[in-house]
Formats: structure tokens, C-alpha cells, sequence
């Protein structure tokens, strides 16, 4: 599979002291069947200079001019081999040394599927809003195409604090949290060792929500885990980060309340996936994102979605990542290998998953080969 930019809009202006984060990198993929009228061939410099000022008005301060760029890629290799995996492994683009959000469209000339790929810096933006950023840049996209009367864009999401603050009790769960965590020791890293990656993109629409999470509770449970580590979104001053609630339930993440009263680190970035002491703090927990249900105000239809943690270390802890959009949901499971052998029967219900690799940020050197 090989690859170039079409086009791009005007040369990511970057700040002097912008750093890339190599183990705080996100790479986010979703899928799309074009609706009829997208003409994803027709998108030029210009329309997608449109599309970015227009996707950064609705993002309450998050994207400014100098944190992310959108640009368009077109792919060249067989049609039945233009899949998410493989556009997924495609280098990065270089810009993704200059602005923390990457946004990219990659189309091919014999498809009418298309996929939207982000790197996105977790110093910066967080995920979910890096994947409804994908999903305004399409929505303009159509609105341009389409000729609609309503050009609106769907708000970002929690654009207000998702739970009431963080107080004594959180810190306490802090403390006591930071004590556990002080107690193990991380084993050295074992290259023999394997993480496995499987997502679930066909799942029967029967399947609700809930499903999927008492699945990982059976997981967490065979796996002698006792707690789920989830993220909590917020925003503030602009930044679009996540704090960290630890709870024996994912039920107990279900109200504003039980997010509060979980709540354990405060909104800040995560630190590096491969740091021994964020793989300590994870000793005894799955990591559980829940992405939500996502309803974007667009005719294409989702095909595909991945959530990729790039250069997650075998040692690290399960993880689980649930997401819907278009009404359609999606599962994904990474671990480490023996771990998923004794744990894969639980989700047989979700359909075929699809087997995929957890990838690596490359390095600047390989970016500019």
C-alpha cells in the first residue's frame, strides 16, 4: 500500500516549543460508505482550509489555528487490500511533529469507502474529541457538497465539566490509589512477550451497551482484576483533557454522581503508556474507555472504527474500548496474550473479531523517508 497528499490547507503553524509525545499518542481510524453526494475527489486546498476554520469555531478553544491540521491522502493498491488496518499502518504525516491533531482523509480512486485517521498529542486533545473531529470535518464536508440550508456543525461534546469538581474525597481516592501503586514492582520488559489486539466491527444490532460491559466485567473477573480504571472527560481553559475514576463496576460510571465519587486522578494528560509507574498504577485494574454513542449529523455511512494507543507495552493492563456511532457499536480488547486466551470466550458473541496490530509511533526519521 502506498500513498501521497493531495492536498493540504495552509502549513500547520506550530509553536516554537511544540514537542510530539511519542507514548502519549493516540491513533484513531473510523470508516465511512461516501454518501451520494460527497465528492471526496472535488476536496481541494481550499475547501479544506473552509472545513478547518469551520470545525475549529464549534470546538469551544480546543482547536485553535496552531493545534490541528486536516488533509487529504490518496491511497494506491488494490481496492480489496484499502482496508482500516492497512491505511491505519500507513507512515505518519510529518505534521504530526508540529500540532498536537492530526486529521487526515484517505481516499481511494476505486472505492466508495473512505477512512478519516488522527494522531492525536493526550497533552493537547484528548481522544474523544479528536474522533468528533473527524466526524465534523465530515459533516462540512457534506454540507459543502450537498448544498444543505442548515451549515451548523454538531457541538462539541462535554464542553461543560462532566462531573461537579475534584475535592477531598477525590483526593483521597488519590492517596490511596498512589499507596497501592507504590507497593509493586513492574517487571522488566520481556521481548519474547506478545499483546494481542482484537476489535469487533460486525457486532448483530441486537447487542446492546450493557452487553459489552458485562463482558468485561467477566473478564475483569477471570482475570483476578479487581477495579476498572476509566477516563472522565473535561475541559478547561481550552484544553480538552481526562482524569482517571477507579470503580469495582463500570454501573457505578453510569451518573454524573458515581463519576464524581470515582474520581481518583485529576484532568491532566496520562502519562507515558510504556512508564513503569502508570503500568504499576494499572497492576490491578482494565483500563475502560467508553467512547459513548455518537450521533453525528451526517448522510455516510460508518463502516469501521480503531482506537490505538500507539507503543502500548505487553506489560500493560487489559484494555477494553466501547463505541457508537451512527447507532452502530463498536468493541475492541488489547492484552496480553495469555490473558486473552483464558478471557476470548466472553465475547463470541460480538461476531468475528478482527485480529490487528498495536502500533508504533514512528520516529522522525522515518516520517521524513
Amino acid at each position: 500500500v502506498t500513498s501521497s497528499v493531495l492536498f493540504e490547507n495552509s502549513p500547520a503553524m506550530a509553536t516554537e516549543n511544540y514537542e510530539s509525545a511519542r507514548s502519549q499518542t493516540l491513533c484513531i481510524c473510523s470508516g465511512y460508505k461516501a454518501s451520494r453526494g460527497l465528492r471526496l475527489k472535488e476536496v481541494s486546498d481550499e475547501i479544506l482550509k473552509e472545513a478547518k476554520a469551520a470545525v475549529a469555531a464549534c470546538s469551544e478553544g480546543i482547536l485553535t489555528d496552531d493545534r490541528f491540521v486536516l488533509l487529504k491522502r490518496s491511497v494506491s493498491c488494490d481496492v480489496g487490500a484499502f482496508t482500516l488496518d492497512s491505511i491505519k499502518g500507513l507512515p505518519a504525516p510529518r505534521e504530526v511533529f508540529e500540532v498536537p491533531l492530526t486529521v487526515e482523509i484517505m481516499i481511494h480512486g476505486e472505492s466508495d469507502e473512505f477512512f478519516v485517521r488522527s494522531f492525536t498529542n493526550l497533552n493537547k486533545v484528548d481522544g474523544v474529541r479528536a474522533l468528533h473531529t473527524q466526524m465534523s470535518t465530515v459533516e462540512f464536508l457534506e454540507v459543502h457538497f450537498e448544498n444543505r440550508k442548515d451549515t451548523s456543525l454538531s457541538p462539541f461534546p462535554f464542553s461543560a465539566a462532566n462531573v461537579s469538581g475534584y475535592g477531598e474525597r477525590n483526593v483521597a481516592n488519590r492517596d490511596r490509589f498512589l499507596g497501592a501503586m507504590g507497593a509493586i514492582e513492574v517487571p522488566s520488559p520481556d521481548p519474547s512477550s506478545k499483546r494481542v489486539f482484537y476489535r469487533f466491527n460486525k457486532i448483530p444490532s441486537g447487542v446492546a451497551y450493557r452487553e459489552v460491559e458485562a463482558m468485561a466485567e467477566k473478564l475483569k473477573q477471570d482475570l483476578g482484576l479487581h477495579y476498572f480504571a476509566s477516563t472522565v472527560n473535561f475541559q478547561k481553559e481550552g484544553l480538552a483533557q481526562v482524569g482517571l475514576a477507579v470503580s469495582e463496576t463500570l454501573e457505578e460510571l453510569h451518573s454524573a454522581e458515581g463519576r464524581s465519587a470515582c474520581l481518583t486522578m485529576p484532568p491532566g494528560a496520562p502519562p507515558p503508556i510504556d512508564a513503569p509507574p502508570h503500568i504499576a498504577s494499572m497492576f490491578d485494574s482494565v483500563f475502560y474507555n467508553n467512547y459513548g454513542r455518537h450521533n453525528p449529523r451526517i448522510s455516510s455511512a460508518v463502516t469501521d472504527f480503531c482506537w490505538d494507543w500507539t507503543g502500548c507495552d505487553a506489560r500493560f493492563s487489559p484494555i477494553c474500548v466501547a463505541c457508537s456511532i451512527q447507532g452502530k457499536l463498536f468493541f475492541q480488547v488489547s492484552a496480553a496474550a495469555p490473558a486473552w486466551d483464558r478471557v476470548g470466550h466472553h465475547f463470541s458473541g460480538l461476531g468475528d473479531p478482527v485480529e490487528g496490530s498495536i502500533r508504533d509511533f514512528l520516529t522522525e526519521e522515518e516520517v521524513k523517508a
